[in-house]
């Protein structure tokens, strides 16, 4: 693969996460939060984590969407109440779309080393945290 196949490669990376956060945040928007249930222009959001409904225990994610839903309509004390990872997740999904706008407006191969690595580092600590929480609600249901 020659340099400009891989540039190429590497923009439409870059545009379809924008892509997915801007469809993440718009959508969290347009959701409306009635007492702890999603509706999406007046229907109730029939979706639920499918462990919880199975077996009864919270996956590592559950509330993520009820708690983005609060932080896009302003409700920081609702977003920590529904997962409380909500809004360290929510500012990181926000972050994404300048930092990937940049990597498609300036060359992609050249992007700013620090910058590239500050958002691994944030990906790989976003994610160690998410499991950390999750075995600890675990441990809550174990003990």
């Amino acid at each position: 693969m020659n340099q400009t196949t891989s540039n190429k490669h590497l923009v439409v990376y870059h545009i379809i996460i924008v892509m997915i956060c801007a469809a993440i945040l718009v959508f969290s928007r347009l959701l409306q939060l009635k007492e702890d249930e999603l509706y999406l222009f007046g229907f109730k959001w029939p979706h639920r984590c499918p462990l919880y409904a199975i077996v009864g225990i919270k996956c590592a994610l559950c509330g993520l969407t009820r708690s983005f839903c609060s932080l896009a309509h302003g409700n920081l004390s609702a977003g920590l109440r529904f997962h409380n990872l909500g809004p360290l997740i929510f500012a990181f999904a926000c972050f994404q779309i300048p930092y990937r706008i940049y990597g498609v407006i300036i060359n992609p191969r050249k992007m700013d080393r620090k910058l590239i690595k500050i958002n691994l580092s944030l990906t790989v600590t976003i994610s160690i945290l998410i499991l950390v929480n999750w075995f600890v609600y675990l441990g809550g249901l174990i003990l």
